[in-house]
């Protein structure tokens, strides 16, 4: 009040007392916990683990040395093998040297997936069946492939029965088969095909040797009496079929290299070789 007063007095505005920080209140001081007590290791929780451990690596040795002694082949040996389907073609020695290293591996271990997938890389081999037979046996029954006629698109391929293409060494492909030639995938029609163009020949005593269809769709033959036939693409059945009924008449151009053109409605052309001679008779 007194330094309020004396700037009353002179003239001057009493001057603000500063603002006090008040300071927060104390808290009382929290108690301190008391720090916590280190227990003791149990020395039996110990043992147990220990003896825990060792357990568990003695069940995981026991188990290694099982695994490895029931992989051992003369646990269980293949003493019996069974081979059904070798041939000349599919010989017995190629056929258990493929086997070996399979039939090594015990009965209880061989693969027969394996076996099959191995076999079935042999040329002349169509399919293969494997079996394991309680407790020691391994039956193998090998289908051999059947060619029906050769296909023209590979070296040593030829067509079976269902149109598959297979391929063997070019050297074993046998002389007396029909030529197919076609697009890819077509050998089915092909047989199918070549079937029917036999069965309509059969009165002439003639069979097809070299049949070959082109991109268009377009037919055309070589019989065993080496007349070449043109079909063309469409109605060629009941072409054919009007051929065989005429052709008896007109023998005489029935020579080897004649080109007979079927793609006609009412008759056919042909195209004789040049040193050809043509009999009346």
């Amino acid at each position: 009040m007194v330094s309020v007063m004396r700037d009353y007095r002179h003239g001057r505005n009493p001057q603000r007392p500063a603002a006090t920080i008040k300071a927060p209140p104390k808290r009382k001081a929290e108690a301190a916990a008391p720090p916590k007590a280190h227990q003791p290791i149990s020395w039996r929780l110990y043992g147990r683990m220990l003896i825990g451990g060792v357990g568990l690596s003695a069940l995981a040795w026991g188990g290694w040395v099982g695994w490895n002694w029931a992989r051992e082949p003369q646990l269980m040996p293949i003493s019996t093998l069974t081979i059904i389907g070798s041939s000349a073609r599919i010989p017995l020695p190629t056929v258990n040297t493929i086997l070996k290293p399979y039939i090594a591996q015990g009965f209880l271990w061989v693969n027969p997936k394996q076996v099959r997938n191995a076999l079935d890389a042999l040329p002349w081999v169509a399919d293969t069946e494997v079996r394991r037979v309680w407790p020691n046996r391994l039956q193998i029954d090998i289908k051999p492939e059947v060619p029906v006629a050769r296909w023209l698109g590979g070296a040593g391929q030829m067509v079976n029965a269902q149109g598959q293409v297979f391929s063997v060494p070019p050297g074993q492909v046998p002389d007396n088969l029909a030529n197919l030639e076609g697009p890819a995938d077509s050998g089915a029609r092909l047989i199918a095909q070549m079937a029917k163009f036999n069965q309509i020949l059969t009165p002439l005593g003639v069979k097809v040797l070299d049949l070959q269809e082109d991109q268009r769709g377009g037919w055309r033959c070589i019989l065993s009496n080496k007349v070449r036939l043109l079909l063309g693409s469409e109605n060629i059945l009941p072409a054919l079929t009007r051929w065989v009924t005429i052709v008896p008449q007109v023998k005489e151009y029935l020579v080897p290299g004649a080109t007979m053109d079927l793609r006609y409605t009412n008759g056919f052309a042909v195209a004789m070789p040049t040193a050809a001679t043509i009999s009346s008779q």
